[in-house]
């Protein structure tokens, strides 16, 4: 492993080879211009100022070690590279810049609570990669930074008890220095807040700069649940599995979530890959979340058709360990809600007519008496 970095903006570089030609190219850590980008891919002048463009309004990092797994010859329709590389299908206008209403459910600066007993607090306002379909790119890599509004958000959560769960997002979460991200989940633990979760993509597109100190701040903390944000088989490499071991020797409780992108996993073998082989890793796929209404990134929607057509396939193939829910955020901020095909079919009397992930009916004799209450007292108030 690396060793702990003081900044996101390391002045460390790394080599990398073009394909082309075979020669070591010296580049930065991150990569933030298109013109470090043509030392490395295969890029047409046209591309070259494309990318320059929607840089000015939607900035581009890519940190080596994803850079590493961009097709170099075809990086624009590689799976990878479409993920990172900017496109002036970004400048379409469509779409919301605040797609789930979360401005209108702060609670602080930077704590949405748009559920009751939970909330997402944003600790961070960079990422080691910009994702071209991320739905916070109004905030993330835009000179905004959370931590002055930290402490006042810790207050703030040690005085409403109500919050049960508390999710560490941003940006990531793990671009904070381990030492700061260490506080923050030692004072949730030390409030008593029972479910900690941390969403990262960090694993997937820089696992270098996991250092032991963020283990060990999982491990002190524990248990946290970290949802790894992870979209196409590619992006499972010898680093991202060292990393998840690392993170479940923390202690750390692993899911995962993704998001359906035209071009990239909208098919169902890509996904029943990714599925199966974050399962073997005692990974469990948490979320497949449809498209945010999100401005600049329609390009990546799918139809919502296709995608329960590729989950009925996962049905049919997969573990069903490795079958996540299917959800969309719905826009406005009015909560996820499930997407999937319709089992249930016709009902005559207490005959329920079921359809296999197959296609095929079968019946369910639905003979289960009511239910009533059993006054046990954890739902409050006795109900009959």
């Amino acid at each position: 492993m690396g060793q702990e970095q003081k900044s996101p903006y390391t002045a460390a570089s790394v080599i990398l080879s073009r394909k082309a030609e075979g020669n070591p190219i010296t580049l930065p850590f991150f990569i933030d211009n298109a013109s470090d980008l043509t030392k490395v891919l295969s890029l047409e002048e046209g591309q070259r100022q494309e990318i320059e463009r929607v840089a000015s309004l939607y900035p581009l990092r890519i940190p080596e070690h994803y850079l590493s797994l961009i097709d170099k010859d075809s990086p624009m329709t590689c799976p990878v590279g479409r993920q990172a590389l900017p496109s002036g299908d970004e400048f379409d206008l469509s779409g919301q810049s605040d797609p789930l209403n979360e401005g209108g459910s702060l609670r602080t600066p930077v704590f949405v609570s748009r559920y009751h007993g939970r909330g997402v607090f944003l600790v961070s306002a960079e990422c080691a990669m910009y994702c071209r379909f991320c739905n916070r790119r109004r905030l993330v890599g835009k000179g905004w930074d959370p931590a002055r509004y930290v402490e006042e958000t810790l207050e703030y959560l040690e005085n409403d008890t109500s919050i049960r769960e508390v999710i560490l997002s941003g940006g990531d979460p793990f671009m904070r220095p381990a030492e700061e991200l260490a506080h923050i989940l030692a004072r949730l633990k030390g409030m008593g807040k029972r479910i900690i979760r941390i969403s990262t993509r960090m694993p997937v597109v820089s696992p270098q700069r996991l250092s032991k100190s963020y283990y060990k701040a999982l491990h002190d903390a524990g248990p946290v649940w970290v949802v790894i944000h992870i979209n196409h088989p590619k992006e499972i490499t010898p680093e991202f599995v060292e990393a998840i071991g690392r993170f479940r020797k923390s202690g750390a409780v692993l899911v995962s979530q993704t998001v359906l992108l035209r071009g990239v996993n909208d098919c169902a073998g890509i996904l029943g890959k990714l599925f199966e082989e974050l399962v073997a890793m005692a990974v469990k796929p948490y979320y497949l979340f449809q498209l945010d209404e999100v401005r600049g990134a329609s390009h990546f929607k799918v139809k919502v058709e296709k995608g329960i057509e590729i989950m009925r396939a996962l049905r049919r193939s997969v573990s069903g360990l490795a079958i996540p829910h299917y959800a969309i955020d719905i826009s406005g901020g009015l909560g996820k809600v499930p997407v999937d095909h319709q089992y249930l079919g016709e009902r005559r009397g207490d005959r329920l007519s079921v359809e296999s992930p197959s296609g095929v009916a079968g019946i369910y004799e639905d003979t289960g008496k009511e239910s009533c209450c059993s006054h046990c007292g954890i739902c409050g108030p006795e109900r009959v």
